[in-house]
């Protein structure tokens, strides 16, 4: 085997471990936000404060209303770090659908 075939190579597994590290990195990102969502909640459960509605709601709402039930659950996804199948549920229980 030449050495063009050789770099080739090593240049194709630098390039999937490239993608493997962006996608783990974006997912502890999220990861990390949702854990420090759940701290917040956590905190005002201990303090006996009410607990507040997330602000991505109303647009979840909105959303649901206009009959974009899968930009909703996008943007659940997004907004609350959530799983497509979290994601599906959490909006489902916005709309009244269990």
């Amino acid at each position: 085997m030449d050495l063009s075939w050789i770099l080739v190579i090593a240049g194709a597994i630098l390039a999937a471990v490239y993608l493997v590290y962006g996608m783990m990195d974006n997912r502890l990102k999220a990861m990390e936000k949702q854990l420090a969502d759940m701290q917040k909640t956590i905190a005002a459960i201990n303090s006996e404060e009410p607990l507040k509605e997330p602000p991505v709601n109303e647009g979840l709402r909105q959303l649901l209303q206009d009959g974009k039930d899968i930009e909703a659950i996008k943007m659940a996804r997004e907004h609350l770090g959530l799983s497509l199948l979290e994601a599906k549920k959490y909006v489902d229980s916005l709309s009244g659908n269990t």
